[in-house]
């Protein structure tokens, strides 16, 4: 008999030990897994890159117009070895963890309406994805986070590129990203009625081909609709530009490019900009508050320099018009597909609540089912050291 309890107690931790290496899942989105190997190698990948976390950091700063911030990364505690990353933090794997059921989101609603990508996809793709970190990285110098470190990594001074901030990354992290941009990149352009392929594009171009055409501007800014109204005039009416605009608060050039390009720098449709000829001025364009937060300011455009652009030096612009067209049309119906979304998650990293379509951060557990309460407390050091620590 003692044999057997012997024995029982050898086979049962057998069947323990095999159970903890079956790989368990972190989420399950409409049946698709999300497993705990993947989100742990993720949040890996982000934890050992200060670039990468600054990029996330301004990212979520820039779009949220600097009312949301996300959680710091890591926390206190660091394993064994040396090179081990300090333990991250429940509320960012929660947060990361909300971001990949997202990426799943589009993956299903793109397999539904059968869009599948090209190697030409995947390329302009990984193009798009690093020309954007570029331009975050350079944008949030220019906001009242430029000198925070968490923020605005840089070297020597200037801000690190979008090749950069990849490269600190693993190439398999990397591969997953331009996946998902080519994705909901494809699925944006599906949503347009337009479709993705380069006949289509190249269709929407001679329909919209004004809208590509290269060109250069003055620029002049006002702070009342009527004075931008009245300079527009004057220069339609053949005033030189830098007279009829010598009331501005502001005036300069926009460097050359394409017009559909500079019309989503300004802030407007390209549309609003395609009719204008050289020489002539746009209507006021209404930019948002002005500098004091107060106002409102108001631009006018004048071309100096126009010509047309062929489609081979315009496609990465068609594609980005196409895609801004369906984006109204894939957001709707994201939307949509979050409502009735089945969606599972581990509790270890949160709960998932349909309403929000977000992952809730568990709760803190009580003092007394914390070991070692204090190896939890941040100290005024470890907060400074760790520029992510909030």
């Amino acid at each position: 008999m003692k044999r057997l309890i012997v024995l029982l107690i050898v086979l049962a931790g057998g069947l323990a030990a095999a159970a903890f290496m079956v790989p368990s899942n972190a989420a399950v989105v409409n049946g698709a897994a999300i497993s705990q190997q993947t989100l742990n190698s993720d949040v890996n990948a982000i934890a050992g890159s200060a670039d990468y976390q600054c990029y996330l950091n301004s990212q979520e700063y820039l779009t949220s117009q600097g009312q949301q911030q996300l959680p710091p990364v890591t926390g206190v505690g660091t394993g064994q070895n040396s090179d081990d990353h300090a333990t991250a933090t429940s509320a960012f794997t929660a947060s990361y963890l909300d971001t990949e059921i997202g990426h799943q989101l589009i993956v299903n609603l793109a397999d539904r309406r059968g869009v599948s990508l090209t190697t030409a996809d995947l390329a302009d793709a990984r193009t798009n994805l690093t020309a954007q970190i570029s331009t975050v990285m350079t944008e949030i110098l220019q906001t009242a986070q430029g000198q925070n470190p968490a923020y605005s990594c840089t070297v020597t001074g200037r801000p690190v590129t979008g090749k950069m901030v990849l490269d600190s990354m693993p190439a398999s992290f990397v591969d997953q990203q331009v996946e998902f941009v080519a994705t909901a990149s494809a699925l944006e352009e599906d949503f347009s009625g337009v479709g993705s392929s380069a006949a289509d594009l190249e269709r929407y171009f001679g329909r919209h081909q004004p809208q590509f055409d290269t060109a250069c501007f003055d620029a002049a800014v006002f702070s009342s609709q009527d004075a931008a109204s009245t300079a527009a005039a004057g220069v339609n009416f053949g005033a030189p530009f830098s007279q009829a605009t010598s009331g501005a608060t502001q005036q300069g050039t926009i460097p050359c490019g394409i017009v559909a390009g500079i019309a989503t720098q300004i802030g407007t449709t390209a549309s609003n900009l395609e009719n204008v000829a050289v020489g002539r001025a746009s209507a006021p364009i209404d930019v948002g508050a002005d500098q004091s937060g107060s106002g409102e300011d108001f631009v006018i455009v004048s071309p100096t320099k126009r010509t047309p652009t062929p489609f081979s030096a315009a496609k990465t612009a068609v594609a980005a018009a196409v895609e801004q067209a369906g984006s109204k049309a894939t957001t709707a119906a994201l939307t949509a597909a979050e409502r009735h979304a089945s969606v599972s998650v581990d509790p270890r990293y949160g709960t998932w609540v349909p309403s929000s379509a977000s992952v809730f951060v568990p709760f803190t557990p009580p003092l007394s089912d914390v070991l070692n309460p204090a190896a939890n407390v941040v100290t005024t050091t470890s907060a400074s050291a760790n520029p992510f620590s909030g």
